[in-house]
């Protein structure tokens, strides 16, 4: 099991530089990556997205990189050099028509500066990825490991309020012959009362027995209650898994509705008391469960 909060850092540092790496991790029903990276590293950002995903499957995941040091921008002196002899060419002709007397020297040039080209210069991408990749695997690993000790704490502590949620539906179970019996008794003193209010051989009787059948499938919650157990027996089961977030949370939506019908089925003081107390427990179990991957 493992949470979706977590930070992680790494450095690597060169003879001339030093690439600092953080990242954090928070709750996000998907895996939603963010980056922020030196110019330098923009061509990579499929890359890293890439490595992230291979480390995680869910979380909004903030990832940064730091770079201090020499050569963070290298640039790329491309000269122009048939523009620059047409310049000249045209101050030349500039000079004469209008009888400039001075000379022409090259501080002249150096204010038109479109025959100068600088560019970014083109990086080797494997370079830079070596340059990166050790701290990128640090700051990964650092946070999976405080992702999976945060998951841990989580386990127990879902462990320790599933142990709860089994003695509340002990209690139902214990109690559910005795209601299912009483309210199979308010039933019949119903049917009788209605025997005497109504005349017997106005009344269908396959109807009749059929109504009947329903009203007792009404007042017996015991699928529901064996529903509720298979569902915590399978929760106890799936928190041993890797990836089990969003399981545990569909499992949690199903023991709610079971408690629900069950509780509504029942109509009793007792089992409705016991059930209030199922729903919160479902609900903390749900609550810590948002944070699991």
């Amino acid at each position: 099991m493992e949470s979706m909060t977590g930070f992680g850092k790494g450095v690597s540092q060169a003879e001339n530089y030093i690439i600092s790496v953080y990242i954090k991790s928070v709750n996000s029903r998907y895996l939603d990556i963010s980056l922020r990276l030196p110019r330098r590293y923009t061509y990579l950002e499929e890359r890293i997205r890439k490595l992230i995903s291979e480390y995680f499957n869910r979380g909004k995941i903030e990832l940064q990189i730091r770079y201090t040091g020499a050569g963070l921008v290298a640039k790329e002196i491309l000269l122009d050099l048939e523009l620059a002899r047409r310049l000249k060419a045209a101050l030349t002709c500039l000079k004469y028509e209008l009888g400039f007397e001075e000379p022409l020297s090259f501080s002249d040039f150096l204010r038109f500066r479109d025959y100068i080209i600088l560019e970014d210069k083109e990086e080797d991408l494997e370079k830079l990825w070596e340059e990166i990749y050790p701290a990128l695997k640090q700051a990964l690993e650092e946070l999976k490991t405080f992702r999976q000790k945060e998951g841990e704490s989580l386990k127990e502590f879902l462990k320790a309020h599933l142990i709860e949620l089994k003695e509340k539906v002990s209690e139902i179970e214990k109690l559910k012959e005795e209601i299912i019996e009483k309210n199979k008794e308010k039933l019949k003193k119903r049917l009788d009362k209605l025997f005497q209010e109504f005349d017997l051989k106005s009344i269908d009787e396959n109807r009749f027995y059929q109504e009947v059948v329903h009203l007792l499938d009404k007042i017996d919650f015991t699928e529901e209650l064996d529903r509720l157990k298979i569902h915590i027996n399978h929760f106890e089961l799936t928190m041993e898994e890797e990836k089990c977030g969003k399981k545990l949370d569909f499992l949690c939506q199903e023991m709610f509705r079971e408690i629900n019908t069950l509780s509504n089925k029942a109509q009793s003081p007792e089992i409705s008391l016991i059930a209030v107390k199922v729903k919160d427990l479902i609900e903390k179990l749900r609550e810590q469960i948002q944070n699991i991957a």
